[in-house]
C-alpha cells in the first residue's frame, strides 16, 4: 500500500520513493532504516535544499551579481534539475531557473554598458594623473617650488596606486602605455629633483666657506669700534652678492655676521651718546643766539638784513656741534632767517633790474610824448571829437602812472 501524504510524492509498500514527475511516476530512493513518513520527509528536504538554489539565483538576479557567475550557478542548477532525487513541485523548480535564465541576456547587456562606462571613466581618471604628472615634469626646474611639487607627486603616485587596485581593470596594453607614460614623467621629476638638491648643496658648501669668512673679517672689526662701520659695510654689500645656502644654514650664519655689526653699531651709538652729553652746552649757546638775532626776521631793508645774517652765521658756526636728535629743530630756525633775508634780495633785484628799468623809461617817454600830442590836438580841436580826445588823454595819464610808480 502506498503513503500519499505529499501530492508530488509517495512511498510504496516496499519503502521506495517516487515523485510525481510531469505526468508520470518515478523512484527517487528509499529510506530503509525508517518509516515511510521519514522516508518521504527526507525526499522533501532534498526539494527543499533544491529550492534554495533556485531562491538564491533568484535573488542574485534581482542584485544584479555578475552575469557570469549567475550563468553558471544557473547551469548547474539545470544539470541537477534534470532528474533530482527530491520530491517536490520539479516543474515549478524547472520554470523558476528557466525564467532566471530567460532575463541573464538583459542583465549581461546591462552589465556590459556598465562595465563600458566604469573602463571609460577608469581610462579618464588614469589619464588625468598621467597628465598631471607630465604637467609638473614640464615645468622649468629652476621655479619648481620642490617642497609642493614632491608632496604633488606622491599624492599622484597614491592616487595611481589605489585606482589600480581598486577601480575596473583595463585591457593590459592599455595600462602599459598609460603606466609606461606616468614613470617616465615621475622619472624625469625625480632627476631633476635630485639635480635640484645637488646643486643647491653646492651653494651650500660655496656659501658656506664665503660667509664664514665674512663673519671672521667682520668679528675682527671690532677692535676699531664705529671707525669700523665702513668697513662692515662693504662686507655686507659681498654678503648680499655671494650664494645663498639652505634656509636653516643661512639664517644660522646671518645671525653670526649681524651680531658682530651690531658690536660696531653698538660702540657707535655709545659714542654718539657721549658726543651728545658732551654737546648739550652748544645746544643752549645756539638756541640762544637764535633768540637773540630774531630781529632778523622784522627788518626790511636788504643791506641790513644781509649784514645781521652774516654775523649770525659767523657765530652759529664758531660754537660747534649739537646733539643729533636736535640738528633738525636748529636747521628749521635758521632756514627762517635765510629765507627771509633771500626774499629782501630778490625783491630788490626785482625793483633794480637795468632791463626793466631801461623798457619802463622807453615806455614812459612814449606816453610822455603822446600826452603832449592829445594835449596840442586838444587845443587846437573845435569839432566834436575833443571830448574823445580827452578821454583817451585821460587813459595815457593813468598809465603813466603806473610806469612812473
Amino acid at each position: 500500500m502506498a503513503a500519499t501524504a505529499n501530492p508530488h510524492g509517495r512511498v510504496d509498500d516496499d519503502g521506495t520513493v517516487m515523485v510525481l514527475d510531469g505526468d508520470s511516476w518515478r523512484p527517487v530512493g528509499s529510506y530503509p532504516d525508517g518509516t515511510h513518513e521519514e522516508a518521504l520527509a527526507y525526499f522533501v528536504r532534498k526539494f527543499g535544499e533544491l529550492e534554495s538554489k533556485v531562491i538564491l539565483a533568484e535573488q542574485r538576479l534581482a542584485a544584479k551579481a555578475p552575469a557570469k557567475d549567475l550563468a553558471a550557478h544557473v547551469e548547474k542548477l539545470h544539470a541537477e534539475l534534470v532528474e533530482p532525487s527530491a520530491v517536490g513541485d520539479l516543474a515549478a523548480l524547472r520554470a523558476r531557473t528557466q525564467e532566471v535564465a530567460d532575463k541573464l541576456p538583459s542583465l549581461v547587456e546591462v552589465q556590459q554598458k556598465e562595465s563600458d562606462a566604469a573602463l571609460e571613466e577608469a581610462l579618464a581618471t588614469r589619464e588625468k594623473i598621467v597628465v598631471a604628472m607630465e604637467a609638473l615634469a614640464v615645468e622649468d626646474p629652476s621655479k619648481i617650488r620642490w617642497k609642493t611639487t614632491g608632496a604633488s607627486m606622491s599624492e599622484l603616485f597614491d592616487q595611481w596606486q589605489n585606482h589600480q587596485q581598486t577601480g575596473p581593470r583595463i585591457p593590459k596594453k592599455t595600462a602599459d602605455l598609460l603606466w609606461g607614460r606616468f614613470r617616465n614623467a615621475k622619472n624625469a621629476l625625480e632627476k631633476s629633483r635630485r639635480a635640484h638638491f645637488q646643486e643647491l648643496e653646492s651653494k651650500t658648501k660655496e656659501s658656506k666657506n664665503v660667509k664664514r669668512s665674512l663673519i671672521e673679517q667682520a668679528e675682527a672689526l671690532a677692535a676699531k669700534g664705529s671707525e669700523g662701520i665702513p668697513s662692515y659695510q662693504k662686507l655686507l654689500t659681498q654678503w648680499k652678492a655671494a650664494p645663498r645656502a639652505q634656509r636653516s644654514v643661512e639664517d644660522s650664519l646671518w645671525a653670526k655676521f649681524k651680531a658682530a655689526g651690531d658690536v660696531l653699531y653698538q660702540q657707535k651709538a655709545e659714542q654718539e651718546a657721549k658726543d651728545d652729553e658732551a654737546n648739550a652746552g652748544n645746544l643752549e649757546a645756539k638756541q640762544a643766539l637764535i633768540k637773540d638775532f630774531s630781529d632778523i626776521l622784522t627788518l626790511d631793508n636788504r643791506d641790513a638784513a644781509t649784514a645781521r645774517l652774516r654775523l649770525f652765521h659767523e657765530k652759529f658756526s664758531a660754537l660747534g656741534p649739537v646733539p643729533k636728535k636736535n640738528v633738525r629743530a636748529l636747521d628749521a630756525e635758521v632756514k627762517k632767517f635765510d629765507t627771509h633775508v633771500r626774499t629782501l634780495d630778490q625783491e630788490f633785484w626785482s625793483k633794480n633790474d637795468p632791463e626793466k628799468k631801461a623798457r619802463s623809461h622807453s615806455m614812459a617817454q612814449q606816453l610822455k610824448d603822446a600826452i603832449a600830442e592829445l594835449e596840442s590836438r586838444i587845443s587846437a580841436s573845435q569839432g566834436s571829437d575833443k571830448a574823445d580826445l580827452e578821454a583817451e588823454l585821460e587813459t595815457k595819464k593813468a598809465w603813466l602812472a603806473v610806469v612812473d610808480a
